[in-house]
């Protein structure tokens, strides 16, 4: 099953294949930034982490 997010910079879709891990890195293959995955109360968020 495949997700589909949202970058929180440029709202490009960032498609996820589904066996995604909270922790997980997610590039933006538009604007390039990095983010961190993380599931709360059953949603997936990006979260920005500038410790990559």
């Amino acid at each position: 099953m495949s997700i589909d997010l949202e970058c929180p910079i440029c709202d490009a879709d960032i498609p996820l294949d589904g066996d995604e891990r909270t922790g997980d890195f997610v590039l933006c293959s538009f604007c390039k930034v990095t983010f961190k995955l993380v599931k709360k109360k059953d949603k997936w968020v990006l979260v920005e982490d500038y410790e990559v």
